[in-house]
């Protein structure tokens, strides 16, 4: 006898005892910033799955950022904040990537973007 399932069967089937990572964006652009304002971007992320989500560990792509994050288990329903803060005391560009690692088996590595441009605060 064949097992049938449906889509819908399908894809609550990959979904039992798993949680699910899902943030509120995954990239943010601050514009233009002053050169030496404090400056913080949060990204909140959610567990949309049925056992609890835990962020194993962030990695930057540079030293110019400092990141928190709750380290308790996220459960499911449940959201918390990562909080970013970038160093704009160099003038340039920014294009900067944080990578998430989570329990999410899914999609363990989430990748978060950073962009802008920090501008002197010197008139020349």
């Amino acid at each position: 006898m064949a097992l049938l399932l449906s889509i819908g069967e399908l894809c609550q089937a990959q979904t039992k005892n798993t949680p699910i990572a899902e943030f509120d964006m995954v990239s943010y652009d601050f514009g233009e910033i002053l050169q030496g304002k404090e400056t913080e971007v949060i990204f909140t992320v959610t567990n949309k799955g049925d056992i609890p989500l835990i962020i194993e560990d962030i990695n930057v792509s540079c030293g110019c950022m400092l990141i928190d994050w709750a380290k308790d288990p996220i459960l499911p329903g449940q959201s918390s904040k990562i909080i970013v803060k970038y160093n704009t005391n160099i003038v340039g560009s920014i294009k900067r990537s944080i990578v998430v690692n989570t329990n999410d088996r899914r999609n363990d590595r989430i990748l978060l973007m950073l962009t802008g441009d920090v501008v002197s605060s010197y008139e020349d």
